[in-house]
């Protein structure tokens, strides 16, 4: 069998946030910014990203990160979903640091800075478990963007077998761009967070924003600074977060830093291949 192309990736969860990890994706352009390197990759003749995305090598929620080299941090982390380039947040970040410890570019005791589009992440010590920690910011501006519904006001509960009306209570209450968080309190400071993704599903997993926001507004009931909250997604997987800094959100300036603690769990070592007689070709996305 003559192989066409071939791609290798690590791929990595956290807390059900799926990350696929490519280290030898394209050649550097040193003068490029990480958002040119990222268009360039996307819409490359011989770019890996959708064929690695699509079924029957991924499917419709699998996000790629290529890991490349920066001139702002230890390394540059782009991510990309099925519609192309998008902002990589917390959870990528513990993704694509648990994926070069794996490979022995990392050493497991020290932290590392992340270039994104969206700004710098600082990945931290990893602890006896395992775990580390993203430091993570959020606007003001975005903030607002989002609306935190109790799920018990709402008559539902956030359970897996209801993701159904659950995505479709959130879509029935977008309204003027702002986006719903659904929340479900269990156990004191432990919730369960149901949210929906760029691309108008559920999301299974606590996705970061949701996290942010949550927090964000735990902080103006409750005042609760360096406090630890766990957030639980829809497939179960947990996360805890913990707002670092409260000046400027009490002070309504610019935003709200805080961070994310989890385990980025090693699923695979994956080596990809590309028939040139396969009839379905680089793959199809089922929504």
């Amino acid at each position: 069998m003559k192989f066409r192309r071939m791609a290798k990736s690590l791929d990595v969860h956290v807390a059900g946030w799926p990350l696929r990890v490519l280290f030898e994706a394209l050649e550097h352009c040193e003068e490029e910014t990480l958002s040119e390197k990222a268009l360039r990759l996307w819409h490359g003749d011989h770019s890996p990203l959708r064929w690695l995305q699509h079924e029957p090598r991924g499917h419709a929620a699998m996000r790629i990160g290529v890991v490349t080299s920066s001139r702002k941090g230890d390394y540059g982390l782009m991510i990309f979903d099925s519609a192309g380039p998008c902002p990589a947040d917390g959870m990528d970040a513990l993704g694509a640091a648990s994926a070069l410890t794996e490979t022995g570019l990392l050493a497991n005791a020290d932290e590392i800075v992340f270039e994104t589009e969206s700004g710098s992440i600082v990945v931290g010590l990893a602890d006896e478990e395992k775990r580390r920690s993203a430091v993570c910011r959020l606007a003001l501006s975005e903030l607002a963007l989002y609306t935190v519904v109790r799920a018990s006001d709402a008559g539902l509960s956030l359970q897996p077998h209801n993701a159904h009306v659950i995505e479709e209570y959130i879509g029935s209450c977008g309204a003027e761009g702002r986006s719903l968080v659904l929340a479900e309190e269990r156990n004191g400071n432990e919730c369960v967070v149901a949210a929906i993704g760029r691309d108008g599903c559920l999301l299974r997993a606590p996705h970061t924003v949701a996290v942010g926001v949550l927090l964000a507004n735990l902080l103006g009931e409750e005042g609760n600074l360096h406090v630890p909250h766990r957030f639980i997604g829809l497939a179960g997987g947990l996360v805890e977060g913990m707002v670092l800094s409260a000046d400027d959100f009490v002070e309504g300036n610019e935003e709200i830093v805080w961070a994310l603690t989890a385990c980025a769990r090693l699923v695979a070592s994956c080596e990809f291949v590309l028939d040139p007689q396969d009839a379905i070709g680089e793959g199809f996305l089922l929504r």
